[in-house]
């Protein structure tokens, strides 16, 4: 789940090239993305943020999938 969330990540940065709000943000949650355990470490609040951000709809179920028991043993 994490790769696809990296590639929504990459095609927003390019789409957002001119919008640079949007484009800062887009790299701060890029830069997040690079650590595998990122979930992990980040407040409840901001991991739906930032999946919001990444225009996911069902943010609490992938949010759930991501911090699940079989993710954190890998």
């Amino acid at each position: 789940m994490l790769k696809k969330l990296i590639e929504i990540n990459n095609s927003l940065i390019t789409s957002y090239a001119s919008d640079e709000r949007k484009l800062e943000r887009q790299f701060v949650i890029s830069n997040l993305l690079k650590n595998d355990d990122c979930f992990f470490e980040l407040p409840i609040e901001e991991a739906f943020s930032l999946l919001k951000d990444l225009g996911i709809s069902d943010y609490e179920e992938i949010y759930l999938n991501l911090v699940s028991y079989e993710n954190y043993n890998k």
